[in-house]
């Protein structure tokens, strides 16, 4: 380009692109530049005023890129280092372009670390060293061809890759990554006896693998979030034109080391994703609960060939064979699905995150191929386990709708919302939980604390000897409290009446966005100012102290306020719509219950829900409290398929790799209020899991050690929680005759039921 500017002929910067740089038209037509995708063809206007400002970009560009800067920096930097150090260098520098060499930066790298980090002096010329050793080692690796690599020597590399990435001490989540991938890369028997590429050992790696994959992503998307919010005002105020701001921290982390590890996971996983017999499904991002719903129509179509369309008014599901990475995500897809690998920081696996768009692979052709045979049907998707359940919504397009919903509302036949009883009281006991005061959750979890059946199977079963089954005592606010305070404030009653018209408003309007921000303001209308009842002062104040006296009573009432407002969630308030169910209908109770402080929680299906099994039970744990299962948080169970029969064969399906644990506050007894409707569990409605459950002292966020986690290394205690959740499942469905979707926990050696409902077939 720069010769082009200097002659001003077009047709000799072919000629001079061919002769110097091996490159022909037909290169530059297939190159993606940032959005443009439909690559460089010229003619370019000649403008011989931009030859200085080239030139400078240039430099800029080999100074930012270039690799050769090492030896100017070890020219200055020599003087404080170690000898020894010194020597090792100058001969990596003298074989830079040997294979061993990447491997040996990053030792190097670190040993360096104790000098300008650890040292008794940061010295600049040491840290100018690192960064052009960091920078060489980034540039091998991207050039790297592994076609001639061992799936171990991949390993090692993806290893070396966390440790360069480590060396500064940055990243908290990749250093405990880095131990679980270090121990499971290790020998026989540091990693508990596990034979190397065995489906034990692929298990294992696979969910280390996936652990790093997650610490990559979480510091990388903080990354692009930080740089990202300063772009707009330096920008705006640079009178930079603000379409040019949008990917600028996308394209600020493309530049970090992190890379390295992106690529080394995407030239092994494969591999170890078969030697764990691991679903071929690969999920990028989780997308929103919403697509749960309804997703949109599916479309057969490159995602290049939609860029800059709107699809907000009639959401889709794309499904593109190839994606190229630089691809954005045009308004109202809900999904991409597609047959090619995605590199876990490309453009568009950092957009779906940060946009909630569910982004997956499915490079088997058989399941593509199934996929593929849906187009133009309208869907809902599921993510159960490692497995994304694609599958036609029955309710319709109007489901989940991205603007108005149907002005009548689609009427399920046969649903049947029992109404509230006005109950005269604030609070329930267990042995008054019944239709009309309170909901299915509640009146389950009655059951089974007065169950006669599960008492006497947690003391005569075999595998619960040491242990114990317990059903967590609760109090419940009924249906019809809400209201009720509702009418006494009348203040609030009034403000939420205009918030509620304007949620109406909008929908008339078909305006997703201002009817999304009136529910919004409509919540905190009821968090924020909804006075508390007198009378339920003195109720409340009871119920904490039976529950250890610990909560503050404004905490517990923010919790139940919170529970309340949940009515009116986005994904809630469109599913009732949707199906035809008025808003006085719907009616929640709130169920109060102690925190249990939980070691590891589970969820449980008596029958299999990706495969409608009833012989077998399918089960998912994870390490603290069970947000992380429910709340739809990045990265895999415990999870785990066991027959019904004696001695409960099972067969894991994958080992744990959520990087975070939600743990309850050291020497704090707190309290869960529960959110409890009348929609819960209907046949055609499955209004569990719409609405929220409040902690009232809200859990630390704690990384989980996996290098030190008994469920990844020790198979017998693993088995031995399976075979007792696993019988636990089927003497709860006995005894509810039907099958169940159980939730619970565990604190060492003893069980907790939370909840028990009936298990919802589609």
């Amino acid at each position: 380009y720069l010769h082009f500017l200097h002659t001003g002929v077009w047709e000799d910067f072919w000629t001079y692109l061919f002769d110097n740089h091996g490159l022909t038209r037909d290169d530059l037509a297939e190159m993606k530049a940032g959005w443009r995708t439909e690559g460089i063809h010229g003619p370019a206007e000649h403008l011989p005023h931009m030859i200085d400002p080239m030139k400078h970009f240039l430099w800029i560009l080999k100074i930012t890129h270039g690799g050769g800067s090492m030896d100017s920096a070890m020219d200055f930097a020599h003087g404080v280092l170690p000898e020894d150090l010194q020597y090792e260098i100058r001969d990596m520098l003298d074989n830079r372009d040997a294979p061993w060499v990447p491997n040996k930066i990053v030792e190097l790298r670190e040993r360096l670390a104790g000098v300008w980090k650890y040292g008794p002096d940061c010295n600049r010329d040491v840290v100018l060293l690192d960064i052009a050793m960091e920078k060489f080692y980034r540039q091998r690796i991207e050039a790297m061809n592994t076609a001639g690599m061992t799936a171990d020597d991949k390993l090692g590399g993806l290893e070396a890759a966390v440790r360069n990435v480590c060396v500064g001490g940055d990243f908290d989540r990749m250093q405990m990554a880095l131990e679980f991938l270090r121990k499971a890369n290790g020998p026989e028997e540091a990693s508990g006896g596990l034979v190397r590429w065995s489906a034990e050992w692929g298990k294992a790696m696979d969910a280390a693998l996936d652990n790093v994959a997650l610490a990559m992503e979480h510091h990388m998307d903080e990354l692009c979030s930080y740089a990202q919010r300063a772009a707009y005002p330096i920008g705006l105020n640079a009178e930079i034109d603000f379409a040019y701001l949008d990917n600028f921290g996308e394209e600020v982390v493309r530049g970090h080391s992190m890379f390295a590890v992106s690529k080394m996971i995407g030239e092994v996983r494969d591999e170890i994703r078969a030697a764990a017999g691991r679903s071929p499904w690969l999920i990028v991002s989780n997308g929103s609960p919403e697509i749960s719903l309804h997703a949109g129509i599916v479309q057969v179509v490159p995602l290049a060939d939609i860029q800059g369309q709107d699809f907000s008014s009639n959401p889709i599901v794309a499904l593109t064979a190839k994606l190229g990475g630089l691809e954005d995500i045009p308004p109202g897809v809900t999904a991409v699905i597609t047959a090619s690998p995605v590199d876990l920081l490309s453009h568009i696996a950092i957009r779906a995150r940060q946009m909630n768009v569910l982004l997956a692979a499915m490079p088997d052709p058989g399941g593509w191929a199934e996929l593929m045979s849906m187009s133009g049907e309208g869907v809902k998707i599921d993510i159960v386990g490692e497995e994304v359940i694609v599958k036609k919504s029955e309710l319709g397009p109007a489901a989940a709708a991205t603007v108005a919903g149907p002005p009548t509302g689609q009427y399920i036949e046969g649903l049947t919302i029992t109404p509230s009883a006005n109950c005269p009281v604030w609070l329930v006991e267990p042995k008054d939980y019944a239709d009309g005061i309170v909901g299915g959750k509640s009146k389950s979890l009655s059951n089974l604390g007065f169950s006669t059946t599960l008492s006497t199977y947690a003391m005569m079963s075999e595998t619960m000897r040491g242990g114990d089954l317990t059903v967590p005592t609760s109090n419940a606010i009924p249906f019809g409290s809400f209201e009720k305070t509702l009418r006494a404030d009348e203040d609030t009653l009034e403000k939420v009446a205009v918030a509620t018209a304007a949620v109406a408003a909008a929908d008339d309007a078909g305006d997703a966005d201002l009817r999304r921000d009136a529910l919004d303001v409509l919540r905190d209308i009821i968090v924020y100012r909804l006075k508390m009842p007198e009378d339920l002062k003195p109720v409340l104040q009871q119920a904490i102290v039976s529950y250890g006296g610990m909560a503050t009573i404004e905490g517990v009432w923010r919790a139940i306020k919170k529970v309340w407002a949940s009515k009116w969630n986005e994904r809630a308030y469109l599913s009732r719509k949707a199906c035809g169910v008025e808003e006085e209908e719907l009616c929640m109770a709130t169920l109060l219950m102690e925190l249990v402080p939980a070691e590891y929680s589970f969820v449980l299906h008596t029958a299999n829900p990706v495969t409608g099994n009833q012989n077998e039970v399918y089960g998912e744990v994870c390490v603290g409290l069970g947000e992380a299962l429910v709340g739809n948080e990045p990265g895999n169970a415990l999870s785990f398929t066991a027959q019904k029969v004696k001695g409960f064969p099972h067969n894991v399906r994958s080992l744990p790799s959520k990087p975070i644990a939600h743990v309850a506050q050291e020497n704090t007894r707190t309290i869960i209020a529960r959110s409890d409707s009348n929609g819960e569990d209907l046949e055609g409605f499955a209004g569990a899991g719409l609405y929220d459950s409040v902690v009232v002292d809200e859990p630390e966020l704690k990384p989980v050690a996996y290098a030190d986690e008994p469920l990844i290394w020790d198979a017998e205690k693993r088995s031995s929680m399976i075979r007792k959740l696993a019988e636990l499942a089927v003497a709860i469905e006995v005894e509810m005759k039907s099958p169940q979707d159980i939730e619970g926990c565990i604190v060492g050696e003893n069980f907790y039921i939370l909840q028990s409902r009936p298990q919802v077939f589609h």
